[in-house]
């Protein structure tokens, strides 16, 4: 059985030991060490990162309670070990900061813990209850930050079962032999078998990221340490970017923004009103032509336009309408014909010419990769047009 200095020791980063059994898995050199500080995962927090005898550390196995870890080459006798430690102490920044997130809420607002994810870039806890308030979010961060700079101290410690009965756990544990406890002092006793911070000003800082509703209550996306403070940089360096560009400072932007929503969603409308003008005019134009068929071939035209003028075109009293846009190849044709299948004539035609589409008696649409093969499909259906009337 491996000696588990991570239990001892969180800040353990090299050692020496030996080799004591292995065995080969898919390409892998499976070793049990003497004694280990990796942590082998679990409790929603990952495994270590690390090197054996210069190796890294590939994967990690349980076999009857011993952690083996897999490596590329096949190593005996005394090995040096050292753990991933940036990574390491990233984990237990979250793992910790986890245990104080979910005290502060109990704390403020008594909601409960549920489940607890440890990703690579957010954290997760999921949390029993209806929706979220801004202040009490606010009042959660406040208090969670505040726990962390009064850096209380954070030990583990193993009781027996007599002793965890006279404990105000947060949880009961799986197990009643061997439980670990990890304490923040004046704040909770948790059972837990992680990696964890010396105290909870190691923590650094916490911020909360959002919030998403679950099944049974809330979901909240937070970091802690190094990776809140790289996420601020970041938000930072956006808001100062975006502040150049409206050349104001980063408390203007957010009026600024809405000042621009609200001009474009003017010039928006006011581009609506003018397309409308112009496709009455061209409607007027169509319209006041002898002949019954009409085909016109417009830039920058979307497809709801194309369909609605070919609908107000066949009210007028023309019979056959084709209408494109030659910018993104997309046609539109309807008619009030007899004995004609629209739609089935596009089913049957359309592969020879490289387009896709269909559509129901009266009326079908199409599109096409190249503009030749929608000015091709056009003169078709200009010759089939002519050969039925």
């Amino acid at each position: 059985m491996s000696k588990l200095l991570y239990r001892e020791d969180a800040f353990r980063k090299v050692w020496k030991t030996e080799i004591e059994d292995t065995y080969e898995k898919n390409g892998l050199y499976f070793v049990s060490l003497k004694e280990t500080a990796f942590y082998p995962g679990g409790g929603g927090q990952p495994a270590d990162q690390g090197t054996i005898a210069e190796l890294d550390v590939r994967a990690v196995e349980s076999k009857e309670g011993v952690p083996y870890y897999g490596l590329e080459s096949k190593v005996e006798g005394e090995v040096d070990c050292q753990i991933d430690w940036a990574y390491r102490f990233d984990l237990m920044q979250q793992h910790t900061g986890q245990h104080l997130l979910s005290a502060a809420f109990r704390l403020v607002s008594g909601r409960e813990t549920i489940g607890f994810h440890l990703g690579k870039e957010d954290v997760t806890i999921d949390l029993l209850g209806d929706k979220l308030t801004e202040d009490e979010l606010t009042s959660v961060e406040q208090k969670v930050n505040e726990l962390i700079y009064e850096d209380r101290l954070i030990t583990s410690y193993y009781v027996t079962a007599a002793e965890l009965a006279e404990l105000p756990v947060v949880k009961q544990p799986h197990v009643t032999e061997d439980v670990r406890i990890v304490e923040i002092d004046g704040v909770e006793y948790n059972p837990c078998g992680g990696t964890h911070t010396a105290s909870t000003g190691q923590i650094g800082m916490i911020k909360i990221l959002k919030t998403e509703k679950q099944k049974q209550g809330q979901r909240i996306y937070f970091q802690c340490g190094k990776r809140a403070l790289e996420t601020t940089r970041e938000m930072f360096s956006i808001m100062d970017q975006v502040a150049g560009q409206f050349q104001t400072s980063s408390k203007d932007v957010l009026p600024r923004l809405k000042k621009q929503s609200t001009d474009l969603q003017s010039a928006v409308k006011r581009a609506e009103e003018l397309e409308k003008q112009l496709e009455e005019l061209e409607l007027r134009e169509l319209i006041q032509t002898e002949a019954s068929m009409v085909v016109r071939s417009y830039e920058g035209k979307n497809v709801k336009a194309l369909q609605r003028m070919a609908a107000k075109l066949l009210e007028a009293g023309k019979d056959f309408v084709m209408l494109s846009d030659q910018q993104v190849q997309k046609l539109v044709v309807s008619h009030n014909l007899e004995d004609f299948h629209c739609g089935n004539l596009f089913s049957s035609s359309l592969s020879e010419f490289g387009g896709k589409g269909g559509g129901s008696v009266r009326t079908a649409q199409a599109s096409f990769q190249r503009r030749e093969d929608l000015e091709r499909f056009m003169r078709f259906l200009q010759e089939h047009y002519q050969s039925i009337v």
